[in-house]
């Protein structure tokens, strides 16, 4: 057996990987940049070890993996975790036999293990062949071909020649989907429905791929709408025994990112369930692969088709684990250490059904914004939580936005789902936005619980349509804290100066308030009470009779209607947790909506890298034109323009910018002369 093993990794899969080590008396070495020295992990290591701070974009160019996607943090923080020499020197100097490469980062990358083996340590993973085989995704198709494995019609070969690909692609049919041939987490990837689209695609996809791989060849495949992603679990060892461990479900994704993931995976034929078994299976043999594998498949009716083959743990190992009672980490050291597979497969069996919600910090309500910024959690749910630390952590936009793996079990699957929605609610924070409200609400959907949903399901709907608006819920709720429930004295001494005339009577309301939430102007009518509520609407006139119900439920805690707000003093104003999400609200002088003009500058929606920009100032722009690309935690947020005019461009490209920071400013054409 192993005796002491470098983590080459960070965060919740170091702290996974660890606790593993700790249960099986195996001796870990840990590796960190500077922002990652506080999280929990390390305490237990036998030391850890400082990795250099370079740029991991910078890294793309050795053909490191820096792609965003929850699999794959990325960006300049993330450039030590990159650095093969560095991690091989750690793992020598630390007396290691082993290195686990967790997932993302180098975990996928031949170099790597093929580094890790000449230094004459165990690699915890397949030999660099298979992962060179398996991440070109048109190789991979090839050789699955002929395990007799089933694929889409695609590309035979990876080709950055657009004008071999717009051959190719008129052979495939429409719609097609346009993939790096050797990136993954959904980066560079789209769909194209015509012909029309196609080369600007494949430039714009090629460009990514470059940038974020150091490979700017492409895949095409057919694309197949309203299907289902389901993977199966494999695993193999040097002695050829392959075993699966059943499937999960991984549809609930959005934009190629998974969000939430289930096992088993419901509602499949037990005939298609055994087929897509037996493919996998016999796809491990063919590759004669040793460790842990994923193969991902779409199940579109009876038929599925493969995706791709991961070559190392994933993030939602964790479900297999609850459902099969196995470690799989432990599985992943033992067979790295040599030893056989540790069960037959008819010893493998499964009971339940287990949810992981991947917890980001990201905010539904606003595009899915990244938020970075400092996180206090002050209550955990009573569920599996894969985290690397307790109660504070610093966010940054360094590194993908998963904060932490919420992970329920049940006897079935109704009931898991709801143990999973629990969790979300119950889990409390302040000081960042997280997805949890809306994913919250997607687990009590009806289309998830009768299984209809499909991988595109989280793309076509509104969350603010789905949940409500948590903006208008944070000024109903602000209002209601500050109203006294009584007839007699509508007045609040919490207003401005001890003003108590702020609740200016208007028609058959008893008054209203004027707020700011987040820059966003609500008037806040108070029509009534109803006992220890508050009745409250917010709207641009009074329309309605009566608003909705708020009320007091805890000494920060207004529940607006069935919704529960917590609401804290904050300087000037209140900062409001609701939903998952954080408002901040102010005072504020009333505007009426639709009457003030067009800002004629455009601010970044958070911090991140002004990756890419379109003009040049002097330029003329039109309503709508592409001004830029601002990038963090994963995520490309495209500026526009908000009428037309004359801009002038006030950042470089390249440059880091904060939230609200002015980048162009979009002036009349007869101003700017």
């Amino acid at each position: 057996m192993i005796s002491r093993l470098l983590i080459a990794n960070r965060g919740e899969i170091a702290a996974r990987i660890a606790r593993t080590c700790d249960r099986l008396g195996i001796e870990y070495v840990t590796v960190s940049v500077a922002a990652d020295r506080a999280l929990t992990y390390h305490a237990s290591a036998v030391t850890t070890v400082s990795l250099p701070e370079r740029d991991g974009r910078a890294a793309a160019a050795t053909g490191a993996d820096t792609s965003p996607g929850s699999d794959r943090p990325e960006t300049a923080t993330a450039g030590g975790y990159l650095d093969i020499d560095a991690l091989i020197r750690a793992a020598s100097e630390t007396g290691c036999d082993a290195v686990h490469p967790g997932y993302g980062f180098l975990s996928e990358n031949a170099d790597f293990a093929r580094a890790v083996r000449a230094a004459g340590l165990v690699f915890v993973g397949p030999s660099s062949r298979v992962i060179e085989t398996m991440a070109d995704k048109s190789s991979a198709r090839q050789v699955m071909a002929e395990a007799g494995v089933p694929v889409l019609p695609g590309t035979v070969r990876a080709s950055e020649e657009l004008d071999a690909l717009v051959g190719v692609a008129a052979t495939i049919g429409y719609p097609l989907i346009v993939k790096p041939a050797g990136g993954g987490g959904g980066k560079g990837m789209s769909v194209v429905r015509s012909a029309a689209g196609l080369r600007e695609a494949l430039a714009s996809a090629s460009r990514t791929a470059t940038a974020a791989f150091a490979d700017g060849r492409l895949h095409l495949e057919r694309y197949v709408e309203r299907a289902r992603h389901i993977e199966v679990q494999v695993f193999g060892d040097e002695f050829g025994g392959a075993v699966h461990l059943f499937d999960r479900d991984c549809s609930l994704q959005r934009r190629h990112q998974k969000v939430i993931e289930e096992a088993p995976a419901p509602r499949i034929p037990d005939a298609v369930r055994a087929a897509m078994f037996e493919a996998a299976v016999q796809g491990t043999k063919a590759l004669q692969y040793v460790g842990a594998g994923t193969f991902e498949f779409l199940l579109v009716g009876a038929e599925f088709f493969f995706i791709e083959m991961n070559t190392r743990l994933q993030v939602e190992h964790t479900v297999t684990e609850e459902i099969t009672g196995v470690d799989l980490v432990e599985w992943q050291l033992r067979v790295a250490a040599g030893e056989p597979l540790p069960a037959d497969q008819a010893d493998i069996a499964y009971s339940g059904a287990s949810v992981q919600v991947r917890m980001y910090a990201e905010d539904p309500f606003r595009s899915f914004l990244p938020c970075p910024g400092e996180l206090e959690v002050t209550h955990w749910p009573d569920v599996r939580v894969e985290r690397a630390f307790d109660r504070y952590l610093d966010v940054t936009g360094g590194f993908d936005p998963m904060i932490a793996k919420l992970v329920a079990t049940g006897a079935t699957r109704d009931e898991a789902l709801t143990v999973a929605r629990r969790a979300c609610e119950d889990l409390r924070l302040q000081g960042i936005s997280t997805n949890l409200g809306f994913v919250a609400r997607v687990l009590a959907a009806p289309i998830v619980a009768a299984v209809e949903h499909d991988t595109a399901y989280l793309d076509r709907i509104d969350p603010v349509v789905e949940f409500a608006d948590p903006d208008e819920l944070s000024a109903l709720a602000v209002a209601a804290a500050h109203t006294a429930p009584d007839r007699a004295t509508p007045w609040s001494t919490g207003a401005p100066g001890g003003d108590r005339a702020w609740l200016d009577p208007v028609g058959r309301d008893l008054g209203s308030l004027d707020l700011s939430v987040d820059g966003r102007a609500f008037t806040v009518w108070v029509s009534g009470y109803d006992g220890d509520a508050v009745l409250v609407r917010a709207d641009v006139a009074p329309k309605i009779e009566t608003g909705v119900a708020a009320r007091r439920t805890t000494r920060d805690t207004i529940t607006v209607g069935s919704i529960p707000c917590v609401v804290r003093r904050a300087g000037e104003g209140w900062i409001c947790q609701v939903a998952g999400v954080s408002r901040q609200v102010r005072y504020a002088e009333y505007r009426s909506l639709g009457t003030t003009a067009s800002d004629p500058e455009i601010r970044s929606p958070m911090p991140g890298t002004l990756v890419r920009l379109h003009v040049e100032s002097g330029n003329p722009v039109e309503k709508g034109q592409l001004l830029g690309v601002v990038e963090a935690m994963k995520l490309e947020h495209e500026l526009t323009a908000t009428h037309a005019g004359i801009v002038t461009v006030s950042a470089a490209e390249g440059a880091v910018v904060t939230t609200a920071q002015s980048l162009f400013l979009i002036e009349e054409r007869g101003a700017a002369l």
